[in-house]
């Protein structure tokens, strides 16, 4: 009896163990999460299907941008959470303190403010009933906004309320189709 409660302790604890490693595994393209307080996490996913790389030499490249990057803003400006190559894709989770690092470590001019100080123009799809309204229409009070240009994912760890035709949703995880400036507005 001991021995099969053993077993099965075993058995459960290596499930957990798989589970908990799994972060990355379905991240299949670029995919930004931003937290309510500002921090940002990104997974890059780049193929090197035609071989031409060493991960050692990723992994040193990366470690050594990062650590230079602190020592000049400050330690903990940027985090490196995983690396991991999978069937010729490369991916790489790093955390920023905020969007203004995120914005100079990887030169980029994307926008993460309070509602009420973004200059917010056009129609937005409402995200409780898919309706458009103004965007001048709506009340900022308590809102955020994120712009950005480029094509990924984005999970939004607040309460989504609107967002413009540049972005889709399925399941809680939007998409900016890069062919103009995504904006998500959110709680």
């Amino acid at each position: 009896m001991k021995q099969g409660l053993l077993i099965v302790g075993i058995m459960l604890s290596a499930v957990l163990l798989v589970g908990c490693t799994g972060g990355m595994d379905s991240i299949m393209t670029n995919t930004m999460t931003v937290h309510k307080d500002g921090k940002i996490a990104d997974v890059s996913v780049e193929d090197f299907s035609d071989g031409d790389y060493s991960m050692t030499d990723l992994e040193q490249f990366v470690t050594d941008e990062v650590n230079a990057y602190n020592t000049a803003n400050g330690e903990g400006s940027i985090e490196i959470k995983e690396i991991q190559t999978e069937n010729s894709l490369a991916k790489l989770k790093l955390t920023y303190q905020d969007m203004t690092t995120y914005n100079a470590f990887n030169h980029t001019e994307y926008v993460l403010a309070d509602a009420a100080q973004a200059e917010l123009t056009g129609d937005l799809i409402v995200k409780s009933d898919g309706t458009t309204v103004k965007a001048t229409d709506i009340d900022t009070d308590g809102l955020k906004v994120l712009e950005v240009s480029d094509a990924m994912d984005i999970v939004c760890k607040g309460k989504v309320q609107y967002y413009n035709s540049y972005v889709t949703e399925v399941n809680g995880t939007y998409t900016a189709n890069g062919e103009g400036v995504a904006v998500i507005v959110f709680k």
